[in-house]
């Protein structure tokens, strides 16, 4: 069975109807309409995920974590048309335990380590809502609460609460101050472009973990100064390797070979799947159909045992004539 390169087994799905109506759409970083109790749910369950990394920075570990705790997610790079698109969770109909995050190869990497997060949260939580539901999730049915739920859970698991305030702390300290609120705009600026690039998430995330965990209040200021804020960072020379990686679209930090093929290849094999069940979802993912033309017509090819059967036969059959 032949392995793809990553992104070459699904580029060449386009953002058609199907995907216009399926996309997980940008993502909203604002959860502060969640309630008390759900956040705390949700900082618990970040909490256990995260738990080999304690507060450390996760970053663009984040890909090798969930690859690591959930072994039946698969990732895929897909370049989208259309830049609403940041990622979606796809369950196909041939073996229903699989489960592929697919990313905008289009994003900045920084972009692709939020979705991925996010995505996670649905395959955690939302998986057995649509485990009867055939291809595509439809997150147009979660757009509001399970949303915010899952943003808020891609904030904490990247950069958790006990890390903010660990770095609040040192950062105040070095200003010898005693109160963050007390700072100004270009210091509480500065400190939002150092977490941005130390904990490798999206910047306007970085200023909502600010907001949620209480640290500003005049959370509008600095949303408004966004581009502001994101040229400086851009410009800053002691971060321009690390902001070249988080703001360029390479991603090399998932699997470099895609096992989608081996994963189709196994379930009809196995009889978990059927021939139309795989080029169906096969015509979905947009996949090279002489690969999947080739893998299920595996089972008129006989093996070396059938061979050999054969030739004894028509030996036989010939001494018989």
């Amino acid at each position: 069975m032949r392995c793809l390169q990553r992104e070459v087994v699904m580029s060449s799905i386009d953002n058609n109807e199907l995907f216009e109506k399926y996309y997980q759409t940008e993502y909203d970083f604002n959860t502060t309409s969640l309630s008390l109790d759900e956040i705390d749910v949700i900082k618990k369950l970040a909490r256990e995920k995260r738990v080999d990394y304690a507060f450390a920075p996760m970053g663009i570990g984040v890909f090798d974590l969930i690859q690591k705790q959930s072994s039946d997610i698969r990732f895929e790079l897909v370049s989208f048309e259309s830049d609403k698109i940041d990622g979606m969770l796809y369950i196909p109909t041939t073996g229903k335990e699989r489960a592929y995050i697919i990313l905008n190869s289009n994003k900045p990497l920084v972009n692709q380590v939020f979705a991925a997060a996010h995505e996670f949260y649905h395959y955690i939580k939302d998986y057995q809502v649509f485990k009867e539901k055939p291809y595509i999730c439809d997150f147009s049915m979660l757009k509001d609460v399970n949303e915010k739920k899952a943003c808020r859970f891609a904030a904490e698991i990247l950069f958790p609460e006990e890390a903010l305030n660990r770095e609040v702390r040192d950062y105040c300290r070095s200003l010898q101050v005693t109160d963050f609120k007390s700072l100004n705009f270009n210091q509480i600026a500065s400190f939002i472009i150092v977490m941005t690039v130390k904990y490798q998430m999206p910047l306007k995330a970085v200023i909502y973990r600010l907001e949620e965990e209480h640290f500003i209040e005049d959370v509008k200021k600095y949303i408004e100064n966004y581009e502001f804020i994101k040229k400086v960072l851009q410009e800053i020379q002691i971060f321009s390797e690390p902001v070249s990686m988080l703001y360029g679209t390479v991603n090399n930090f998932i699997i470099p070979y895609s096992k989608t093929y081996q994963d189709m290849e196994t379930s009809f094999i196995t009889g978990n799947a059927s021939k139309e069940d795989i080029v169906k979802d096969a015509k979905i993912l947009s996949l090279d159909m002489d690969i999947i033309n080739e893998l299920v017509e595996q089972d008129e090819i006989p093996d070396d045992e059938e061979e050999a059967d054969e030739e004894l036969f028509s030996i036989i059959n010939a001494k018989r004539g």
